[in-house]
């Protein structure tokens, strides 16, 4: 269940294709909920705060391959 905000539609289509290949009595139907109030308020601080905390830290790793050699863009097979 999630709120009709357009960064859940891939989540919502994920979560249907799982459940029809668990189930294929499931075809043709939705197997997602989407809700119109705001009971996901506080999730979504939470998500928020953790992001704005860990992005950094992953940003700089991300770097540090980069500006070490150890992953080079321009390289085909690294892409």
């Amino acid at each position: 269940m999630s709120d009709p905000g357009s960064e859940n539609n891939g989540i919502a289509n994920m979560h249907t294709v799982m459940r029809h290949q668990l189930d294929p009595s499931l075809h043709n139907t939705l197997q997602h909920l989407f809700c119109h109030d705001k009971t996901n308020i506080k999730s979504k601080i939470g998500w928020s705060q953790f992001r704005a905390q860990w992005t950094p830290g992953f940003e700089d790793l991300f770097d540090f391959g980069v500006n070490s050699g150890l992953y080079a863009a321009s390289d085909a097979l690294e892409k």
